[in-house]
């Protein structure tokens, strides 16, 4: 069984039912994903699991309660699943951590959760996912000043949940690009 796949597409099929978030949101984190799993020598079917599952209950309503609790609710509905396909124990706890470790309301235990945490905040530090983030808001209604304003705080946001020494540099870089688009 491969659980990547199990898990992309258990997560597709949520992003239709939650209408968020967007899909290629969702490839920025798991490339960054990969991309971290070769560099630090970590088990990329994790990482890419746990990616995949962070957003399983999710919401469109800015600062609504389900996002503000998508890592506990997301780790939740994601654990009968995981059971279902049969992963094990320890292999579970890594993947939950994982999920609700990505906002840093609970320790991430593992390297795994920490480049989780990592991959998954990135999105929101790269000029092209905060261009994604703009046009997403834009579908939301969100007129164009105020839509500049939430890209700039989630940017903002995330930046400071970074955790991994070559994240923080390479998101330095890019948010300085990003306030100079929005500015």
């Amino acid at each position: 069984m491969d659980i990547v796949k199990q898990s992309r597409d258990l997560m597709y099929s949520q992003t239709q039912i939650n209408k968020a978030p967007s899909w290629r949101l969702i490839e920025i984190a798991i490339h960054k994903g990969k991309e971290l799993a070769k560099r630090y020598n970590e088990n990329e079917q994790l990482i890419l699991a746990s990616l995949y599952l962070a957003h399983t209950v999710f919401d469109q309503v800015w600062g609504g309660e389900v996002q503000k609790s998508h890592p506990k609710l997301s780790a939740e509905f994601s654990k009968e699943y995981l059971e279902k396909w049969k992963v094990s124990d320890e292999e579970q706890k890594i993947i939950l951590n994982s999920i609700e470790a990505h906002h840093n309301h609970i320790n991430a235990e593992t390297k795994i959760a920490e480049i989780v945490k990592n991959a998954e905040c990135f999105k929101f530090v790269t000029v092209e996912g905060s261009l994604i983030w703009l046009h997403e808001l834009g579908l939301r209604q969100f007129d164009y000043a105020e839509a500049k304003k939430r890209v700039i705080k989630k940017m903002e946001q995330k930046r400071e949940l970074l955790t991994l020494e070559d994240c923080i540099n390479e998101a330095e870089l890019n948010c300085k690009k990003i306030y100079e688009l929005f500015q």
